[in-house]
């Protein structure tokens, strides 16, 4: 064969809409990740944000894709990644000043309750610009350009989402979205004038700390937080805010974490925690760095006191935000610090003797990890005989009606499930007490008030009058009565604790959101069964229809495809610890397998005929995530079913573009508008309703079941197109 070399003009180039779907999807993927970051943290961390923020992003990405597929001049499309990234950056100061414009308290986090104008505004221009570009660009690309440019953005995605994990995260939002801009604008420009993208180089690499520092400050000033803002990070886990003020108050994601010092209540009950053991040689204590629990605690007799700081930045920098005291107290040698996931700190020492959680209460999946039955299993196999096991719950034991009560009764029960002795100290917090079958678990004053005076702790925070004041029988009574009634126990796949725990914290501003809760907690998922049935039935009508079933077909494989990925970054965040960072990565994984898949169905000769075997593919793998393999090898499993939904995704759109024999820029914009519609119903439903009432388990199995209720209309649209032909 001969390959002609042919002469390409400047303006050819400028024109070749290739570059500008790439950047397209480097723009949006960072975007994105951006807006749910920032999300995430204006609810406290809450993975709810994942759902507000991805339903409002794909409605917008279909609405604009939808407009785009008819109007529009293609010479707007250039400019449109640039759009995206300064709209991101509008919404990602709206969620910065969200306190200011909705007037919430210092402390208190937004919900899409609270104002859904403002996610509305934060989420949906950045959305409607990255939609509108797609079918002008794929009209560009030729009849199947819809398919091309599909796989191109995804690469784009990958690179992107890539680059935002391994690299632009360390420098914050700010100074992450200023660089990015600077890189598609540059490129943008690069062909027609180096210079000039040299200059915007230079000055987006100039302004991108001063960017993150103004929005620091102006982030801590809208909180109303108290004094004025010491030091500020953005890690890999959270956004931590401190004040300079005394004491020194810590935040993280917003949220109130510690104030420092507290001797009237941390440190004593950190002494009456390690009390409840007569001789801890060996301790493990999560969250009692931040609160200084940890300079009571290493004052009594141990011979090793690990104490586990998950975020290594926090851990690294508190000494200078503190003082003396906890500095001297983590180089003491028999106290270990740790910066690593709770889950594989308890196996890396031991057998313990007492094992303390004292970090937050499971308001999210990533804090849910240490209340659920697995970690506390992890914990009993890691103790000794008679070990003692310390919980907080941050519920105080005078009212436990509604939520609180069973918060904790179901706390208590999935201790129970992995303990065989279980009591409960009262207070404003309080603490779940377990033991082993050898344990001698001593609650009473006089007994507590003899370890106190046998250990001869020095500088005691807590004296022998004191203990009456944290055990007292008659509310340990009614206490104990509550936990003892029993409740369903929390788990990784079933974290029903999280909406209890979320429910109670945001029941501060929204009482109507804790009703509902409770509401859809009691009712169980048959609900959601019904509602499954229904749509099932609804595609196998498809069958009897004479026309192709393009948006329908379009909305189940979104759905499907959210669903999936939703399940999976929930798994990630339930399994591995958080998804602050590494959302970019794992979204990359996800549009690295799309890239690829869409790439080959382009080059098969009629991509809608292998739309069965694709929705059959993605029953497979629905049923994949609900065996539960990406609980047991995250590491391993969940990259490999991102790679896969991902591939399954992008294997399907080119058969969707070109289903019924259309093609071009039309088709492509209503395709995608429909893929988008139905990613965006599956955000809301699996990622605020299913995951947290449902579980994991069930949410995929209807997943499955939705995807193989299509099967049969595809199926009979490929008769009747062979039928005609």
């Amino acid at each position: 064969m001969v390959r002609h070399n042919v002469a390409v003009t400047p303006q050819q180039r400028q024109s070749d809409p290739r570059l500008t779907v790439f950047l397209l999807g480097v723009a949006t993927v960072v975007a994105q990740a951006l807006l749910l970051r920032e999300a995430m943290a204006a609810m406290g961390g809450s993975e709810l944000a994942w759902g507000t923020v991805m339903a409002l992003w794909l409605l917008g990405m279909g609405l604009g894709s939808r407009i785009g597929a008819t109007r529009g001049s293609e010479r707007l499309a250039p400019v449109l990644p640039i759009v995206v990234l300064m709209f991101a950056g509008s919404g990602v100061i709206i969620f910065r000043a969200a306190p200011a414009l909705i007037g919430a308290a210092s402390g208190e986090t937004l919900t899409t309750a609270s104002a859904f104008w403002l996610w509305l505004l934060a989420v949906a221009p950045t959305a409607i610009a990255g939609g509108l570009a797609f079918p002008m660009l794929a009209g560009q690309l030729g009849t199947s350009g819809g398919g091309r440019a599909y796989a191109i953005e995804a690469v784009g995605a990958l690179t992107g989402g890539t680059l935002l994990s391994l690299v632009l995260m360390g420098f914050g939002a700010a100074a992450a979205l200023c660089l990015t801009l600077t890189a598609v604008f540059g490129a943008t420009v690069w062909r027609r004038s180096r210079t000039l993208a040299t200059l915007i180089a230079i000055a987006g690499i100039w302004l991108a700390p001063f960017a993150s520092e103004s929005l620091a400050r102006r982030s801590w000033s809208w909180s109303d937080n108290p004094g004025g803002l010491r030091a500020w990070r953005e890690t890999r886990l959270q956004r931590i805010e401190v004040s300079d003020g005394f004491p020194t108050t810590v935040f993280a994601d917003g949220r109130l974490v510690a104030s420092y010092p507290d001797p009237y209540e941390v440190l004593p009950r950190a002494h009456l925690t390690m009390l409840l053991h007569p001789s801890p040689s060996r301790v493990l204590a999560v969250g009692c760095v931040v609160d200084g629990s940890v300079e009571a605690m290493a004052r009594h007799p141990v011979d090793r006191l690990v104490v586990v700081e998950e975020d290594p930045v926090l851990l690294r920098d508190l000494p200078g935000w503190y003082g003396r005291d906890i500095a001297a107290t983590l180089g003491m040698p028999q106290v270990s610090p740790v910066t690593t996931d709770p889950l594989r700190a308890v196996a890396m020492g031991g057998p313990w003797d007492l094992v303390v959680l004292r970090d937050g209460d499971p308001t999210t999946l990533r804090r849910n990890r240490t209340r659920t039955l697995e970690f506390l299993r992890r914990c009993r196999k890691h103790m000794n005989p008679d070990g003692i096991l310390v919980m907080r719950v941050g519920v105080s034991d005078t009212y436990l009606g509604g939520a609180a009560g069973r918060l904790v009764a179901g706390l208590a029960s999935t201790v129970k499930e992995a303990f065989p002795k279980v009591s409960a100290i009262p207070g404003g917090e309080i603490l779940l007490v377990a033991g082993g079958p050898e344990a001698e678990l001593v609650l009473d004053v006089e007994g507590l008030s003899e370890r106190l005076e046998n250990r001869r702790v020095e500088r005691s925070e807590l004296i022998p009058e004191m203990i009456p004041l944290f055990v007292d029988d008659d509310r340990a009574r009614s206490l104990s009565e509550r936990i003892n009634r029993g409740s369903r126990v929390n788990t990784v796949a079933r974290p029903r604790a999280v909406m209890l725990a979320g429910g109670l914290h945001e029941a501060r501003s929204k009482p109507a959101l804790l009703q509902l809760i409770l509401e859809l907690e009691d009712r169980g998922a048959w609900p959601m069964g019904i509602a499954l049935a229904i749509a099932s039935l609804a595609l196998l009508a498809m069958v009897l229809s004479r026309r192709p079933p393009v948006v329908t077909t379009a909305a189940v494989v979104g759905f499907g495809s959210m669903g999936w990925w939703l399940l999976l970054i929930a798994t990630w965040q339930a399994t591995r610890g958080s998804v602050y960072s590494e959302i970019g990565a794992l979204t990359a994984l996800f549009m690295g397998g799309l890239a690829g898949a869409a790439g080959l169905a382009c080059s098969w000769p009629k991509p809608q005929r292998h739309l069965p075997l694709v929705l059959a593919g993605g029953v497979a793998l629905s049923l994949a995530i609900a065996s539960g393999v990406a609980i047991r090898l995250p590491m391993v499993a969940i990259p490999a079913l991102l790679i896969a939904g991902g591939g399954l995704t992008g294997a399907a759109f080119p058969g969707l573009a070109s289903l019924g024999g259309r093609g071009g820029r039309r088709s492509a914009g209503i395709a995608f508008a429909a893929d988008e519609a139905g990613a965006a119903i599956g955000a809301l439903v699996v990622g605020i309703i299913a995951i947290p009432w449902a579980g994991l388990t069930m949410t995929a199995l209807g997943l499955g079941a939705l995807l193989l209720a299509a099967i049969p209309a595809m199926l009979a649209t490929n008769r009747r197109e062979e039928a005609q032909q």
